[in-house]
């Protein structure tokens, strides 16, 4: 993964936190389940990484801007 990737993201993390807030986790597994039934294996990869960035933004602590 490139440096711009993982800054997108991270960009859609925060995107994904602010939006759905505590229904974050829920919003990702279902998006994850959905990829996995279709075996679009492209796009499921995009969303581990993004359900990964969302997980250490939560865990790291930081303030979200």
């Amino acid at each position: 993964m490139h440096r711009d990737e993982e800054a997108e993201a991270y960009q859609i993390a925060r995107e994904l936190i602010a939006t759905h807030g505590d229904g974050v986790a829920a919003f990702l597994q279902a998006k994850i389940d959905e990829l996995v039934a279709a075996k679009n294996y492209a796009q499921l990869n995009t969303w581990f990484v993004i359900r990964n960035a969302v997980t250490l933004t939560l865990t790291s602590g930081t303030t979200l801007q």
